[in-house]
């Protein structure tokens, strides 16, 4: 009775495990289906983040030079129309393929115009005050009436694409649309990597089905043969005359229980190398989400100099229109440009490497370091009347990152001069200050922007946590700044407050 009870409880167990294997299996799958979901909406969202970034910046820059009825000034200002095209023209690219700027005579025209086409195909570009035509037109008055941007896509047999509507509104009034068409290929190309994952993953979820449902089968087969020799058995035990041959047979059993015990530790040894096969599949799928991330943060660090290549550009042209475009101005002009440029690139090579460890680092020191990055946002920074104040008393050389470190440093001085900017600080300046302990080479940069509200100061580093949600901040560049300073450069980055603002902290060890 005893053994029966045993091999019942053994039996029961066998199952147990093999039915939670595959709920564990299904688990998995939904948890895979789950991620796929986020994966698609990251992607989403760094797709409307980027072309709102590109807008708002074009927005900026266009408000800068019309403050008043967009459509008088332009109509008859050759000269501003081709400045706005080369404007438009910056941010065109094989995914970014038309950028326009449309808008009415008037409010009650009901009518919407070319204002300056910024696409580069010329077969199709349309000139000055000619129709534009949009198959759902109540789209746009929907952009006049609420005041806010609508994107949606449009998804055709060869491409799958979308529209993004930005209104440019001065003192309360919509002056402009800027329109931006672009191609989202690469997110269809996702989608399809993504189901071919789903679909492996699938046929992989079938086969351990019918695995654990083999199990399950052999464990009842098994059962039910037990149960048949506990017959036999007592049959056996009720006649002495088969004593003796119950008793080896008893012997075998113990021994073919033994076997089995063997096989099962084998099997379990082969799900948990399955388990890690799927561990692998998820972590894949992990690395699928950081690229979302990584698009999300080259497209905050090439803002600034994208803006500096714009206002430099646009110095030299209207230099040109006035004919003052002396030689020497045009060769500096156009280093600073190469210069901006070459910073673009080195940005991505850096972005490429970031999770790399063998990048190699370099002998530099905060004095080379604060001198590259003035050279990038000091024009752009001391035209808003914002001083830099420069105390770098730091003599050390040391080995670390120098691109990222520059990067860091830009995104630290970028975010004091728009909180400067935002808030028209008088006598509003950045204070750089840089100093040596035993252990450390420090750098401090410092603004007289009023501080960091005290309940939120704990978040800043924080991923997706951003100040600026209303003005479209990604909430990635505070969170790229202490991974890249205490991940890769094995320093410390703080933030804390000082009676006239903000101070941050970079800490690199010496030697």
């Amino acid at each position: 009775m005893q053994q029966h009870l045993t091999r019942f409880r053994a039996s029961t167990i066998f199952n147990i495990f093999a039915i939670g294997l595959i709920i564990i299996t299904f688990l998995i799958y939904e948890e895979f289906k789950a991620s796929q979901e986020d994966i698609i909406v990251l992607n989403q969202e760094s797709n409307l983040a980027y072309v709102n970034s590109i807008s708002n910046n074009l927005s900026e820059d266009l408000t800068r030079i019309i403050n008043e009825d967009f459509y008088s000034v332009i109509k008859d200002d050759e000269i501003l129309i081709d400045y706005i095209k080369s404007d438009l023209n910056l941010f065109i690219t094989t995914k970014y393929h038309s950028i326009s700027l449309i808008g009415k005579r008037d409010l009650k025209d009901e009518y919407f115009i070319y204002f300056v086409d910024g696409s580069k195909n010329s077969h199709n570009k349309k000139d000055f005050g000619e129709i534009f035509t949009l198959s759902d037109q109540e789209k746009l008055h929907k952009v006049y009436r609420d005041k806010k941007p609508l994107y949606f896509e449009s998804n055709s047999e060869k491409n799958l694409g979308a529209t993004y509507l930005y209104p440019i509104i001065v003192n309360n009034q919509i002056e402009a649309i800027l329109i931006v068409v672009f191609s989202l290929d690469g997110q269809k190309t996702l989608l399809s990597i993504l189901d071919e994952l789903t679909k492996m993953f699938e046929t992989s979820l079938t086969f351990f089905v019918l695995i654990f449902g083999f199990i399950l089968l052999f464990s009842y087969a098994d059962t039910k043969r037990e149960r048949n020799k506990e017959k036999t058995q007592k049959k056996l035990e009720r006649s002495n005359k088969k004593l003796a041959k119950r008793t080896e047979e008893l012997k075998i059993e113990a021994q073919k229980v033994q076997e089995l015990n063997a096989t099962l530790e084998d099997k379990i040894h082969k799900e948990v190398s399955k388990n890690r096969e799927k561990d692998k599949h998820i972590l894949q799928q992990s690395r699928l989400a950081q690229m979302g991330e990584m698009i999300s943060m080259i497209a905050h660090q090439w803002r600034q100099p994208l803006a500096a290549i714009s206002a430099t550009s646009a110095s030299l042209n209207l230099k040109a229109q006035l004919g003052r475009a002396d030689k020497e101005t045009i060769i500096q002009k156009s280093q600073d440009i190469a210069n901006y440029a070459q910073h673009l690139s080195t940005t991505i090579d850096d972005f490429r490497n970031f999770f790399k460890p063998n990048k190699e680092k370099q002998l530099t020191s905060y004095q080379e370091l604060i001198t590259a990055v003035i050279g990038i946002v000091g024009v752009s920074i001391t035209n808003k009347n914002i001083r830099i104040v420069e105390d770098l008393q730091s003599q050390s050389l040391f080995e670390t990152y120098a691109n990222e470190i520059k990067q860091v440093l830009l995104n630290l001085i970028k975010n004091a001069e728009d909180v400067l900017y935002e808030k028209s600080i008088k006598d509003a300046q950045i204070y750089i200050h840089s100093y040596d302990s035993e252990k450390w080479a420090i750098i401090e940069v410092e603004d007289n922007g009023g501080g960091i509200d005290i309940s939120i100061i704990d978040k800043i580093f924080n991923p997706y946590f951003s100040t600026k949600l209303e003005k479209n901040g990604a909430g990635l560049g505070l969170y790229m700044s202490k991974t890249i300073i205490e991940e890769h450069c094995k320093g410390k980055l703080t933030a804390r407050n000082k009676p006239n603002g903000a101070l941050f902290q970079i800490k690199l060890p010496k030697g």
